[in-house]
């Protein structure tokens, strides 16, 4: 069933106009030459629910030093200039925590690349091929202490919170492999979608609450015996 209910990463890209969002954005950043566009969020960790889930897109622009968040078609596009590029797997950047959480959407691509301006293949490679294993411990360090500040005190357990058990699933498989990708057991993926499509219900809040919190206290401990990184 869950199966079912599921849009996974190829087939949900393939119901999206690449050209018209292409489009809309290079008219909206004009002034900016756009790099490059790939879908993040829950289509690139292949949790996206019908109905539940949105639209996340990174773009990335020759033309600004900032990063800077647009609207485009209700769907939230994250944008970041090309110095500050590479500085989103920085885990001790000065860009918010929140936008050092997800880094690990890149690891989707190329499936869920929508534009490539070839004047920038050269940097698209380089982000692309970015190793993540030399920052995991920090970027692990950032999401932990951004979701335990969202938990701490919390009454409500919100949909964000999905990510949590997605983490603890992927960490689950690092260990394993030694290698740090969006691949997790098959149980951890139905914990995921099982809380996106019933994180409001009220009768389960409690559950999940103790969830993940024993989660986020599993990640914390895992990082921590981690090499620097």
């Amino acid at each position: 069933m869950l199966k079912e209910m599921v849009l996974r990463r190829k087939t949900i890209i393939k119901t999206i106009d690449k050209e018209a969002i292409t489009n809309t954005i290079l008219e909206t950043l004009k002034g900016m030459e756009v790099m490059f566009i790939y879908l993040g969020g829950s289509i690139a960790y292949g949790t996206f629910v019908g109905n539940v889930s949105d639209y996340d897109i990174n773009v990335f622009v020759d033309g600004s030093d900032n990063a800077f968040k647009v609207d485009i078609y209700g769907m939230d596009a994250f944008c970041y200039g090309r110095k500050i590029m590479l500085e989103r797997f920085n885990p001790k950047s000065k860009l918010s925590i929140y936008k050092k959480c997800f880094i690990d959407d890149y690891l989707a691509l190329p499936d869920t690349l929508v534009y490539l301006n070839p004047k920038y293949q050269k940097e698209y490679e380089e982000y692309k091929n970015f190793k993540i294993n030399e920052v995991l411990k920090g970027f692990l360090s950032n999401f932990y202490e951004y979701f335990g500040f969202c938990l701490n005190g919390s009454s409500y357990i919100g949909k964000k919170f999905y990510h949590v058990i997605r983490m603890r699933g992927q960490l689950e498989n690092y260990k394993k492999t030694g290698k740090f990708t969006l691949d997790v057991p098959k149980s951890y993926f139905d914990e995921e979608i099982d809380f996106k499509l019933n994180y409001e219900d009220k009768e389960k809040q409690k559950l999940y609450y103790e969830k993940i919190e024993k989660y986020l206290n599993e990640i914390y401990e895992i990082k921590e015996v981690m090499k620097d990184g």
